[in-house]
């Protein structure tokens, strides 16, 4: 299973999100009905700090630029008319972090959209899971990691209880005992979420598996 582009249903329209709305009010769904929206922060993805990529993706959001932009998105307004934008193809070598989640609850519910911004607060721009990445996912260090953790992710049991699974599992698990520095401490820690968990069926809840 590969993760699917994920567009939700509620908030991402022609590529931008130009139907937010400050909670608890509603925004107006693609379905006939509207939906409570929850803007959350979630301090267990923003402590991990910047480590997501917005991937290089043709139906991507185009990435906001300026602090001044960054401001009215945090507070779930639409930056004016006209506001400067870039491709996502001109940051892959930026890091982002996640600053707030937004859930669309109830139903015509879709997945959850993310306010991702840069250090300096340059470059921002909400956008879903299906278009973020942990930054080092396909780095040569990461190889013994991302690879059977892919094999488990295209099968369709992805219980980490079933044998072939849990072999998977197990080899990432070695990789990335591997690994050195913050980056060890975050897949271990993330592979550790997993494991508790019991499957890779989490989506938006363990960043490592974030483009997976």
């Amino acid at each position: 299973m590969k993760f699917q582009k994920l567009v939700t249903s509620a908030l991402l329209v022609a590529g931008t999100a130009s139907v937010l709305a400050v909670a608890p009010v509603s925004v107006n769904a693609a379905t006939s009905k509207n939906a409570p929206v929850a803007v959350q922060n979630k301090a267990n993805f923003t402590k991990e700090g910047y480590i997501m990529r917005v991937l290089n993706d043709r139906d991507a959001s185009p990435i906001y630029v300026g602090k001044a932009n960054y401001n009215k998105l945090v507070k779930n307004v639409t930056p004016a008319k006209g506001a400067k934008t870039i491709s996502p193809k001109k940051v892959q070598k930026v890091k982002f972090r996640i600053e707030k989640v937004l859930n669309v609850k109830g139903r015509g519910a879709g997945a959850p959209v993310y306010l991702v911004a840069s250090k300096d607060k340059k470059y921002s721009t909400w956008t879903t899971q299906a278009f973020l990445q942990y930054y080092y996912l396909n780095s040569k260090s990461m190889q013994g990691v991302t690879k059977p953790l892919k094999r488990i992710a295209n099968r369709l049991n992805t219980s980490l209880k079933k044998a072939n699974n849990k072999r998977d599992f197990s080899a990432a698990m070695k990789a990335a005992k591997k690994l050195r520095g913050s980056q060890r401490d975050f897949v271990l820690r993330s592979l550790n979420q997993l494991k508790k968990d019991g499957s890779m069926n989490v989506e938006g809840k363990n960043l490592l598996l974030f483009g997976l």
